[in-house]
């Protein structure tokens, strides 16, 4: 049993599925966040150069953090499907996860449209079949309805602790001083705590999935999806 989350960029995974991936690493699954990028011109003032060393260092201390591994393709932003298709499949063939986790399709960004799209090619060239799902993202939500949830009250303080070694989303912080572009903190913390509070379970994770998700790591399918 194992997992991997494929972000467009680095912090996507973290967000998308940090929760799950510090679950799933509790319980003894092999985890890993893949980064097809690092996102290095998503920096209001810092140049790509600057940036994205410090994106790289940032993934790695957040995997400490949440106990898994961080994994990038070497490859520029913005995402090329072409670029990071065979060492995707190579990626995927040699973890052999048990679930797959990425961006839904319904996103107003180009490289998380682009992302959903080579995860999707990827896995039909692999001669197993992970169970695909899409994490919550906020620039991802136009017809993601969720269809299970898993209890993450647990694991919200090492989550935080992971997010913030991310300069992006301290900076989302309220207090920080800083007019964040997209409120990374206000939204996903209210999100688990929403969801938590929707399905009796706490503090929660919701995702989308194309089929069955595993009951020992705590999925519940959601009523009526």
């Amino acid at each position: 049993m194992s997992l991997v989350v494929v972000g467009a960029h680095a912090l996507d995974p973290e967000l998308m599925a940090g929760p799950l991936a510090a679950v799933a690493s509790g319980a003894g699954w092999p985890v890993a966040l893949v980064h097809l990028t690092l996102g290095e011109r998503g920096h209001p003032e810092k140049p790509p150069e600057v940036f994205g060393p410090q994106l790289r260092e940032e993934s790695l201390r957040a995997a400490r953090a949440l106990g898994v591994e961080a994994v990038w393709s070497g490859a520029p932003a913005p995402l090329r499907g072409a670029d990071v298709f065979d060492w995707l499949v190579a990626e995927l063939d040699q973890r052999r996860p048990t679930v797959v986790v990425t961006h839904w399709s319904g996103s107003w960004h180009a490289s998380h449209r682009e992302a959903n799209d080579v995860v999707r090619r990827a896995m039909a060239a692999l001669a197993s079949r992970p169970t695909l799902a899409f994490g919550e993202n906020c620039e991802d939500l136009v017809g993601f309805v969720p269809t299970h949830l898993i209890p993450v009250a647990s694991v919200r303080e090492r989550w935080l602790e992971a997010a913030s070694e991310y300069e992006l989303f301290r900076r989302s912080v309220p207090g920080s001083g800083v007019d964040a572009a997209i409120p990374y903190w206000a939204y996903y913390t209210a999100a688990l705590r929403v969801h938590g509070l929707h399905f009796d379970a706490g503090q929660a994770q919701v995702f989308m999935s194309e089929g069955s998700l595993p009951q020992e790591l705590g999925f519940r399918p959601i009523p009526g999806a």
